[in-house]
Protein backbone atom coordinates (compact mmCIF):
# COMPACT_ATOMS: atom_id res chain seq x y z
CA UNK A 1 0.00 0.00 0.00
CA UNK A 2 1.35 3.93 -1.02
CA UNK A 3 2.25 5.26 2.19
CA UNK A 4 1.62 8.66 1.13
CA UNK A 5 -1.74 7.65 1.06
CA UNK A 6 -1.75 5.45 4.40
CA UNK A 7 -3.35 7.58 7.43
CA UNK A 8 -3.38 4.84 10.34
CA UNK A 9 -4.46 6.75 13.30
CA UNK A 10 -4.58 3.56 15.90
CA UNK A 11 -0.76 4.69 17.03
CA UNK A 12 1.06 7.67 18.21
CA UNK A 13 -0.47 11.04 19.84
CA UNK A 14 -4.27 12.01 18.65
CA UNK A 15 -4.65 15.88 19.87
CA UNK A 16 -3.07 17.53 16.94
CA UNK A 17 -3.69 15.02 14.45
CA UNK A 18 -7.48 15.10 15.17
CA UNK A 19 -7.54 19.09 14.52
CA UNK A 20 -5.06 18.48 11.37
CA UNK A 21 -7.88 15.65 10.34
CA UNK A 22 -10.81 18.17 11.38
CA UNK A 23 -9.51 21.29 9.25
CA UNK A 24 -9.76 19.84 6.25
CA UNK A 25 -13.27 18.68 6.56
CA UNK A 26 -13.91 22.21 8.61
CA UNK A 27 -12.69 24.04 5.29
CA UNK A 28 -14.54 21.77 3.09
CA UNK A 29 -17.58 22.46 4.84
CA UNK A 30 -17.10 26.02 5.20
CA UNK A 31 -16.37 26.40 1.31
CA UNK A 32 -19.61 24.35 0.70
CA UNK A 33 -21.41 26.75 2.90
CA UNK A 34 -19.92 29.73 1.28
CA UNK A 35 -20.96 28.38 -2.03
CA UNK A 36 -24.39 27.50 -0.91
CA UNK A 37 -24.41 30.86 0.61
CA UNK A 38 -23.40 32.51 -2.76
CA UNK A 39 -26.04 30.83 -4.57
CA UNK A 40 -28.43 32.57 -2.21
CA UNK A 41 -26.52 35.88 -2.24
CA UNK A 42 -26.71 36.25 -5.91
CA UNK A 43 -30.61 35.23 -6.51
CA UNK A 44 -31.64 37.69 -3.53
CA UNK A 45 -29.52 40.56 -4.77
CA UNK A 46 -30.18 40.13 -8.44
CA UNK A 47 -32.63 38.11 -9.32
CA UNK A 48 -34.91 41.43 -8.61
CA UNK A 49 -37.70 39.44 -6.88
CA UNK A 50 -38.14 40.30 -3.21
CA UNK A 51 -39.39 36.24 -2.43
CA UNK A 52 -37.13 34.98 -4.98
CA UNK A 53 -34.94 33.80 -1.71
CA UNK A 54 -38.10 32.78 0.34
CA UNK A 55 -38.70 30.57 -2.67
CA UNK A 56 -35.35 28.81 -2.11
CA UNK A 57 -35.77 28.91 1.23
CA UNK A 58 -39.06 27.06 1.28
CA UNK A 59 -37.32 24.25 -0.21
CA UNK A 60 -34.89 23.72 2.08
CA UNK A 61 -36.53 21.01 4.40
CA UNK A 62 -37.76 19.17 1.61
CA UNK A 63 -34.93 18.65 -0.12
CA UNK A 64 -33.13 17.62 2.73
CA UNK A 65 -35.68 14.74 3.08
CA UNK A 66 -35.41 13.51 0.09
CA UNK A 67 -31.35 13.52 0.61
CA UNK A 68 -30.71 12.59 4.11
CA UNK A 69 -31.40 8.68 3.81
CA UNK A 70 -28.80 8.67 1.42
CA UNK A 71 -26.59 10.71 3.11
CA UNK A 72 -26.88 8.43 6.32
CA UNK A 73 -25.95 5.52 4.28
CA UNK A 74 -22.87 7.34 2.80
CA UNK A 75 -21.82 7.91 6.60
CA UNK A 76 -22.29 4.24 7.64
CA UNK A 77 -20.20 3.59 4.63
CA UNK A 78 -17.55 5.59 6.58
CA UNK A 79 -18.29 3.52 9.58
CA UNK A 80 -17.49 0.07 8.03
CA UNK A 81 -14.57 1.20 5.97
CA UNK A 82 -12.86 3.08 8.97
CA UNK A 83 -13.51 -0.27 11.01
CA UNK A 84 -12.09 -2.46 8.31
CA UNK A 85 -9.29 -0.10 7.64
CA UNK A 86 -7.86 -0.27 11.17
CA UNK A 87 -8.06 -3.85 11.72
CA UNK A 88 -6.12 -3.97 8.27
CA UNK A 89 -8.75 -6.29 6.91
CA UNK A 90 -8.38 -4.55 3.17
CA UNK A 91 -10.06 -7.03 1.13
CA UNK A 92 -13.08 -6.40 2.92
CA UNK A 93 -12.54 -2.90 2.59
CA UNK A 94 -12.31 -3.29 -0.77
CA UNK A 95 -15.51 -4.73 -0.91
CA UNK A 96 -17.09 -2.28 1.06
CA UNK A 97 -16.24 0.22 -1.48
CA UNK A 98 -17.34 -0.92 -4.39
CA UNK A 99 -20.44 -2.12 -2.67
CA UNK A 100 -21.04 1.52 -1.66
CA UNK A 101 -20.35 3.27 -4.92
CA UNK A 102 -22.86 0.66 -6.52
CA UNK A 103 -25.74 1.36 -4.09
CA UNK A 104 -24.76 5.14 -4.14
CA UNK A 105 -25.58 5.06 -7.69
CA UNK A 106 -29.17 3.28 -7.86
CA UNK A 107 -30.29 4.83 -4.88
CA UNK A 108 -28.89 8.71 -6.10
CA UNK A 109 -31.56 7.81 -9.01
CA UNK A 110 -34.45 6.00 -7.12
CA UNK A 111 -34.41 9.18 -4.75
CA UNK A 112 -34.58 11.32 -7.61
CA UNK A 113 -37.35 10.09 -8.92
CA UNK A 114 -39.59 10.24 -5.62
CA UNK A 115 -38.78 13.95 -5.45
CA UNK A 116 -40.02 14.41 -8.71
CA UNK A 117 -43.10 12.80 -7.99
CA UNK A 118 -43.73 14.54 -4.69
CA UNK A 119 -42.37 18.25 -5.12
CA UNK A 120 -45.59 20.05 -5.67
CA UNK A 121 -47.62 18.17 -3.66
CA UNK A 122 -45.49 18.42 -0.56
CA UNK A 123 -44.42 21.72 -0.98
CA UNK A 124 -48.70 22.73 -1.34
CA UNK A 125 -49.19 21.02 1.93
CA UNK A 126 -46.17 22.78 3.81
CA UNK A 127 -48.33 25.66 3.31
CA UNK A 128 -45.94 27.51 0.91
CA UNK A 129 -46.95 31.17 -0.16
CA UNK A 130 -48.79 31.62 -3.12
CA UNK A 131 -46.07 34.22 -3.49
CA UNK A 132 -43.54 31.67 -3.75
CA UNK A 133 -44.67 28.77 -4.86
CA UNK A 134 -44.66 28.09 -7.94
CA UNK A 135 -40.80 29.39 -8.03
CA UNK A 136 -40.15 26.76 -5.21
CA UNK A 137 -41.66 24.15 -7.29
CA UNK A 138 -39.46 24.87 -10.27
CA UNK A 139 -35.90 25.26 -8.19
CA UNK A 140 -36.97 21.86 -6.30
CA UNK A 141 -37.73 19.85 -9.25
CA UNK A 142 -34.48 20.97 -10.97
CA UNK A 143 -32.18 20.01 -7.66
CA UNK A 144 -33.82 16.73 -7.68
CA UNK A 145 -31.98 16.25 -11.23
CA UNK A 146 -28.56 16.54 -9.20
CA UNK A 147 -29.32 14.03 -6.41
CA UNK A 148 -27.63 10.80 -8.19
CA UNK A 149 -24.34 13.09 -8.69
CA UNK A 150 -24.55 14.29 -4.89
CA UNK A 151 -24.89 10.83 -3.86
CA UNK A 152 -22.34 9.27 -5.82
CA UNK A 153 -19.77 12.29 -4.13
CA UNK A 154 -21.02 11.86 -0.32
CA UNK A 155 -20.18 8.52 -0.73
CA UNK A 156 -17.00 8.40 -2.63
CA UNK A 157 -15.92 11.51 0.24
CA UNK A 158 -16.49 9.11 3.04
CA UNK A 159 -14.41 6.37 1.81
CA UNK A 160 -11.47 8.89 1.38
CA UNK A 161 -11.60 10.56 4.60
CA UNK A 162 -12.84 7.09 6.30
CA UNK A 163 -8.95 5.65 5.25
CA UNK A 164 -7.79 9.18 6.83
CA UNK A 165 -7.73 11.84 3.82
CA UNK A 166 -10.21 14.88 4.47
CA UNK A 167 -7.86 16.88 2.42
CA UNK A 168 -8.60 16.03 -1.33
CA UNK A 169 -12.97 16.17 -0.72
CA UNK A 170 -11.71 19.75 0.13
CA UNK A 171 -9.88 20.12 -3.43
CA UNK A 172 -12.86 19.13 -5.21
CA UNK A 173 -15.46 20.65 -3.57
CA UNK A 174 -13.19 23.95 -3.99
CA UNK A 175 -13.15 23.19 -7.65
CA UNK A 176 -16.66 22.42 -8.12
CA UNK A 177 -17.94 25.33 -5.98
CA UNK A 178 -15.66 27.84 -8.40
CA UNK A 179 -17.59 26.75 -10.72
CA UNK A 180 -21.05 26.96 -8.62
CA UNK A 181 -20.52 30.55 -8.53
CA UNK A 182 -19.22 31.24 -11.99
CA UNK A 183 -22.49 29.27 -13.56
CA UNK A 184 -24.63 31.72 -10.77
CA UNK A 185 -23.70 34.84 -11.99
CA UNK A 186 -23.92 33.91 -15.26
CA UNK A 187 -27.45 32.23 -15.50
CA UNK A 188 -28.83 34.87 -12.77
CA UNK A 189 -27.20 38.23 -13.93
CA UNK A 190 -26.53 37.69 -17.68
CA UNK A 191 -29.35 35.59 -18.64
CA UNK A 192 -31.86 36.70 -15.86
CA UNK A 193 -32.83 33.06 -14.93
CA UNK A 194 -33.76 34.09 -10.85
CA UNK A 195 -33.84 30.46 -9.17
CA UNK A 196 -33.39 28.48 -12.01
CA UNK A 197 -30.36 29.40 -12.83
CA UNK A 198 -29.24 29.03 -9.25
CA UNK A 199 -30.60 24.89 -9.60
CA UNK A 200 -28.74 24.42 -12.76
CA UNK A 201 -25.65 25.97 -11.23
CA UNK A 202 -25.50 23.64 -8.36
CA UNK A 203 -26.44 20.43 -10.16
CA UNK A 204 -24.26 20.99 -12.80
CA UNK A 205 -21.13 21.38 -10.10
CA UNK A 206 -22.47 18.10 -8.46
CA UNK A 207 -22.05 16.32 -11.23
CA UNK A 208 -18.83 17.94 -11.41
CA UNK A 209 -17.91 16.61 -7.94
CA UNK A 210 -19.18 13.62 -8.77
CA UNK A 211 -16.99 13.07 -11.49
CA UNK A 212 -14.49 14.53 -9.71
CA UNK A 213 -14.24 11.90 -6.35
CA UNK A 214 -14.86 8.88 -9.27
CA UNK A 215 -11.70 9.49 -10.81
CA UNK A 216 -9.76 10.54 -7.76
CA UNK A 217 -10.62 6.19 -6.60
CA UNK A 218 -10.10 5.08 -10.30
CA UNK A 219 -6.36 6.72 -10.04
CA UNK A 220 -5.58 4.87 -6.77
CA UNK A 221 -7.39 1.62 -7.69
CA UNK A 222 -4.26 0.12 -6.56
CA UNK A 223 -5.20 0.58 -3.24
CA UNK A 224 -7.69 -1.44 -0.74
CA UNK A 225 -10.30 1.48 -0.90
CA UNK A 226 -9.32 2.26 -4.78
CA UNK A 227 -12.02 2.03 -7.31
CA UNK A 228 -11.92 -0.66 -10.11
CA UNK A 229 -15.20 -0.50 -12.65
CA UNK A 230 -15.36 -4.57 -13.11
CA UNK A 231 -15.60 -5.25 -9.19
CA UNK A 232 -18.88 -2.83 -8.97
CA UNK A 233 -21.36 -5.06 -7.62
CA UNK A 234 -22.89 -5.76 -4.35
CA UNK A 235 -21.20 -7.90 -1.78
CA UNK A 236 -24.12 -8.93 0.57
CA UNK A 237 -22.39 -8.84 3.95
CA UNK A 238 -20.98 -5.44 2.98
CA UNK A 239 -24.05 -4.16 2.05
CA UNK A 240 -25.66 -5.66 5.16
CA UNK A 241 -22.95 -3.74 7.34
CA UNK A 242 -22.97 -0.79 5.40
CA UNK A 243 -27.12 -0.52 5.74
CA UNK A 244 -26.88 -1.73 9.57
CA UNK A 245 -25.14 1.56 10.28
CA UNK A 246 -26.36 3.64 7.67
CA UNK A 247 -30.22 3.00 7.56
CA UNK A 248 -30.89 4.28 11.63
CA UNK A 249 -28.48 7.34 10.47
CA UNK A 250 -30.37 8.08 7.51
CA UNK A 251 -33.99 7.81 9.51
CA UNK A 252 -32.34 9.88 12.06
CA UNK A 253 -31.80 12.55 9.34
CA UNK A 254 -35.29 12.16 7.84
CA UNK A 255 -36.71 12.62 11.00
CA UNK A 256 -35.18 15.81 11.67
CA UNK A 257 -35.92 16.58 8.09
CA UNK A 258 -39.50 15.82 8.65
CA UNK A 259 -39.52 18.34 12.07
CA UNK A 260 -37.55 21.06 9.65
CA UNK A 261 -40.93 20.65 7.69
CA UNK A 262 -43.24 21.28 10.61
CA UNK A 263 -40.71 24.30 11.29
CA UNK A 264 -41.10 25.91 7.76
CA UNK A 265 -44.79 24.94 7.81
CA UNK A 266 -45.08 27.32 11.34
CA UNK A 267 -43.06 29.49 9.75
CA UNK A 268 -45.75 29.74 6.76
CA UNK A 269 -48.22 30.49 9.46
CA UNK A 270 -47.05 34.27 9.79
CA UNK A 271 -49.13 36.43 7.53
CA UNK A 272 -45.97 37.55 4.95
CA UNK A 273 -43.51 35.68 3.73
CA UNK A 274 -40.51 38.02 5.70
CA UNK A 275 -40.50 34.83 8.00
CA UNK A 276 -39.76 32.16 6.27
CA UNK A 277 -37.07 34.85 4.60
CA UNK A 278 -35.54 35.23 7.77
CA UNK A 279 -35.52 31.67 8.62
CA UNK A 280 -33.72 31.23 5.36
CA UNK A 281 -31.15 33.44 5.78
CA UNK A 282 -30.66 32.25 9.44
CA UNK A 283 -30.33 28.76 8.39
CA UNK A 284 -27.24 29.96 5.96
CA UNK A 285 -25.58 31.85 8.63
CA UNK A 286 -25.99 29.00 11.12
CA UNK A 287 -24.59 26.18 8.95
CA UNK A 288 -20.98 27.49 9.16
CA UNK A 289 -21.30 26.77 13.00
CA UNK A 290 -22.77 23.29 12.18
CA UNK A 291 -20.60 22.79 9.50
CA UNK A 292 -17.67 23.41 11.66
CA UNK A 293 -18.54 21.22 14.61
CA UNK A 294 -19.29 18.46 12.22
CA UNK A 295 -15.89 18.48 11.10
CA UNK A 296 -15.05 17.00 14.69
CA UNK A 297 -17.79 14.79 14.56
CA UNK A 298 -16.18 12.95 11.75
CA UNK A 299 -12.94 12.92 13.35
CA UNK A 300 -14.70 11.17 16.18
CA UNK A 301 -16.02 9.06 13.94
CA UNK A 302 -13.58 7.94 12.07
CA UNK A 303 -10.32 7.97 14.91
CA UNK A 304 -13.01 5.77 17.04
CA UNK A 305 -13.72 3.50 13.95
CA UNK A 306 -9.95 2.79 13.20
CA UNK A 307 -8.91 2.24 17.10
CA UNK A 308 -11.93 0.14 17.77
CA UNK A 309 -11.37 -1.88 14.49
CA UNK A 310 -7.74 -2.36 16.05
CA UNK A 311 -9.11 -2.81 19.50
CA UNK A 312 -7.41 -0.19 21.16
CA UNK A 313 -10.50 1.10 24.01
CA UNK A 314 -8.29 3.43 25.39
CA UNK A 315 -7.66 5.46 22.68
CA UNK A 316 -11.29 5.13 21.87
CA UNK A 317 -12.27 6.62 25.26
CA UNK A 318 -9.60 9.50 24.58
CA UNK A 319 -10.70 10.19 21.15
CA UNK A 320 -13.96 11.00 22.46
CA UNK A 321 -13.11 13.78 25.35
CA UNK A 322 -10.38 15.69 22.58
CA UNK A 323 -13.20 15.84 20.14
CA UNK A 324 -15.67 17.01 23.19
CA UNK A 325 -12.95 19.43 23.85
CA UNK A 326 -12.35 20.41 20.31
CA UNK A 327 -15.94 21.25 19.03
CA UNK A 328 -16.89 23.33 22.65
CA UNK A 329 -13.63 25.58 22.16
CA UNK A 330 -13.82 26.00 18.23
CA UNK A 331 -17.72 26.14 17.92
CA UNK A 332 -18.05 28.51 20.67
CA UNK A 333 -15.32 30.74 19.29
CA UNK A 334 -17.04 30.74 15.67
CA UNK A 335 -20.44 31.29 16.51
CA UNK A 336 -19.39 34.13 18.60
CA UNK A 337 -17.49 35.42 15.51
CA UNK A 338 -20.43 35.05 13.34
CA UNK A 339 -22.99 36.70 16.25
CA UNK A 340 -20.34 39.83 16.13
CA UNK A 341 -20.72 40.23 12.31
CA UNK A 342 -24.38 39.26 11.74
CA UNK A 343 -25.93 42.21 10.75
CA UNK A 344 -23.40 42.79 8.27
CA UNK A 345 -24.21 39.06 7.10
CA UNK A 346 -27.56 39.39 7.10
CA UNK A 347 -27.54 42.20 3.94
CA UNK A 348 -26.02 40.25 2.27
CA UNK A 349 -28.81 38.22 1.16
CA UNK A 350 -31.00 41.08 0.82
CA UNK A 351 -30.93 43.78 -1.88
CA UNK A 352 -31.09 47.31 -0.66
CA UNK A 353 -34.29 48.39 -2.28
CA UNK A 354 -36.10 45.86 -0.84
CA UNK A 355 -39.30 47.08 1.08
CA UNK A 356 -39.15 44.49 3.98
CA UNK A 357 -35.74 44.87 4.51
CA UNK A 358 -35.92 46.23 8.22
CA UNK A 359 -38.28 43.43 9.10
CA UNK A 360 -36.57 40.94 7.98
CA UNK A 361 -33.31 41.73 9.43
CA UNK A 362 -35.00 41.92 12.80
CA UNK A 363 -36.14 38.69 12.85
CA UNK A 364 -33.15 37.41 11.54
CA UNK A 365 -31.58 38.90 14.42
CA UNK A 366 -33.43 37.47 17.01
CA UNK A 367 -33.42 34.24 15.38
CA UNK A 368 -29.44 34.00 15.65
CA UNK A 369 -28.80 35.71 18.33
CA UNK A 370 -31.12 32.42 20.49
CA UNK A 371 -29.23 30.16 18.25
CA UNK A 372 -25.62 30.51 18.04
CA UNK A 373 -25.08 31.44 21.77
CA UNK A 374 -26.50 27.22 22.42
CA UNK A 375 -25.13 26.32 19.01
CA UNK A 376 -22.32 24.46 20.98
CA UNK A 377 -24.96 22.09 22.45
CA UNK A 378 -26.31 21.05 19.24
CA UNK A 379 -21.64 20.33 18.75
CA UNK A 380 -21.80 18.26 21.65
CA UNK A 381 -24.57 16.03 21.21
CA UNK A 382 -23.20 15.34 17.32
CA UNK A 383 -19.92 14.36 18.94
CA UNK A 384 -20.75 11.80 21.38
CA UNK A 385 -23.54 10.45 18.56
CA UNK A 386 -20.55 9.88 16.11
CA UNK A 387 -18.25 8.45 18.69
CA UNK A 388 -21.04 5.93 19.35
CA UNK A 389 -21.34 5.19 15.65
CA UNK A 390 -17.77 4.40 15.42
CA UNK A 391 -17.54 1.99 17.94
CA UNK A 392 -20.68 0.11 16.14
CA UNK A 393 -23.77 1.83 18.01
CA UNK A 394 -26.07 2.62 15.48
CA UNK A 395 -29.63 2.44 16.89
CA UNK A 396 -29.33 4.37 19.86
CA UNK A 397 -28.39 7.47 18.44
CA UNK A 398 -31.04 7.40 16.43
CA UNK A 399 -33.66 6.57 18.63
CA UNK A 400 -32.37 9.45 21.03
CA UNK A 401 -32.48 12.25 18.48
CA UNK A 402 -35.91 10.86 17.07
CA UNK A 403 -37.36 11.15 20.18
CA UNK A 404 -35.10 14.18 22.15
CA UNK A 405 -34.62 16.28 18.99
CA UNK A 406 -37.80 15.37 16.31
CA UNK A 407 -40.14 14.56 19.15
CA UNK A 408 -39.60 17.42 20.97
CA UNK A 409 -39.73 20.04 18.45
CA UNK A 410 -42.85 18.62 17.17
CA UNK A 411 -44.32 18.60 20.34
CA UNK A 412 -43.02 22.39 21.02
CA UNK A 413 -44.84 23.28 17.47
CA UNK A 414 -48.07 21.77 18.28
CA UNK A 415 -48.06 22.39 22.25
CA UNK A 416 -46.18 25.47 22.80
CA UNK A 417 -45.92 27.64 19.79
CA UNK A 418 -49.75 28.29 19.49
CA UNK A 419 -49.34 30.35 22.99
CA UNK A 420 -49.29 33.95 22.43
CA UNK A 421 -45.67 34.20 24.60
CA UNK A 422 -44.30 31.76 22.25
CA UNK A 423 -46.07 32.18 19.06
CA UNK A 424 -43.22 33.98 17.58
CA UNK A 425 -40.24 33.61 14.79
CA UNK A 426 -38.21 32.69 17.75
CA UNK A 427 -40.46 31.49 20.20
CA UNK A 428 -40.62 28.86 17.74
CA UNK A 429 -36.83 28.29 17.48
CA UNK A 430 -36.40 28.19 21.34
CA UNK A 431 -37.15 24.54 20.80
CA UNK A 432 -33.83 23.49 18.89
CA UNK A 433 -31.73 24.59 22.15
CA UNK A 434 -34.35 22.37 24.95
CA UNK A 435 -34.15 19.41 22.60
CA UNK A 436 -30.41 19.70 22.23
CA UNK A 437 -30.10 19.70 25.87
CA UNK A 438 -32.13 16.78 26.51
CA UNK A 439 -30.47 14.58 24.20
CA UNK A 440 -27.41 15.31 25.42
CA UNK A 441 -28.30 13.26 28.54
CA UNK A 442 -29.84 10.98 27.39
CA UNK A 443 -26.53 10.51 24.69
CA UNK A 444 -24.34 10.38 27.64
CA UNK A 445 -26.42 7.58 29.65
CA UNK A 446 -25.92 5.63 26.42
CA UNK A 447 -21.92 6.07 26.50
CA UNK A 448 -21.92 5.37 29.94
CA UNK A 449 -23.49 1.95 29.69
CA UNK A 450 -21.89 1.71 26.13
CA UNK A 451 -18.16 1.10 27.74
CA UNK A 452 -19.07 -1.93 30.13
CA UNK A 453 -20.64 -3.84 26.62
CA UNK A 454 -17.70 -1.93 24.56
CA UNK A 455 -15.01 -3.58 27.16
CA UNK A 456 -16.52 -7.35 26.72
CA UNK A 457 -16.58 -6.77 22.89
CA UNK A 458 -12.73 -5.68 22.52
CA UNK A 459 -12.02 -8.46 24.63
CA UNK A 460 -13.47 -10.90 22.40
CA UNK A 461 -12.04 -9.34 19.24
CA UNK A 462 -8.36 -9.84 21.13
CA UNK A 463 -8.93 -13.52 21.16
CA UNK A 464 -10.69 -13.89 17.85
CA UNK A 465 -8.79 -10.96 15.20
CA UNK A 466 -10.93 -12.33 12.61
CA UNK A 467 -14.21 -11.59 14.01
CA UNK A 468 -16.31 -8.74 12.84
CA UNK A 469 -15.21 -5.50 14.48
CA UNK A 470 -18.78 -4.45 15.74
CA UNK A 471 -20.99 -3.90 18.62
CA UNK A 472 -24.24 -5.64 18.30
CA UNK A 473 -27.32 -3.46 20.14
Amino acid sequence: MNKALKKDFTEGPMFLRMLLFALPIMLTGVLQIAYNMADNIVVGQFSGDDYALAAVGSTSSLTNLVLNLLLGVAAGTGVVVAQRYGAKDYGAVSKTVHTALSFSGVAGVAVMLIGLIISEPVLTLMGTKAEVLDNAVLYFRIICVGIPASSVYNFGGSVLRSVGDSKTPLIILGTSGILNVALNLFFVITLHMSVAGVALATIISQYASALAVMLVLYIRRTECYGFRPRELRFHKASLLAILRFGIPAGIQGCMFSISNVFITSAMNSFPTPDAVLANTIANNIDAISLTVMNAFTQAALTFTGQNFGAGKHDRVRRVLLLALLQVLVIGVAITQLELFFGEELIMLYISKDAQNKEAVIAITMDIITLLLNTFFLCGILDVMSGSLRGIGYSISPMLVNIIGICGVRILWIFAFFPMDMFNTPTGLMMSYPISWSLSIVAMAVIRVIAEVRVRKRLKALADNKNCAPAVAE
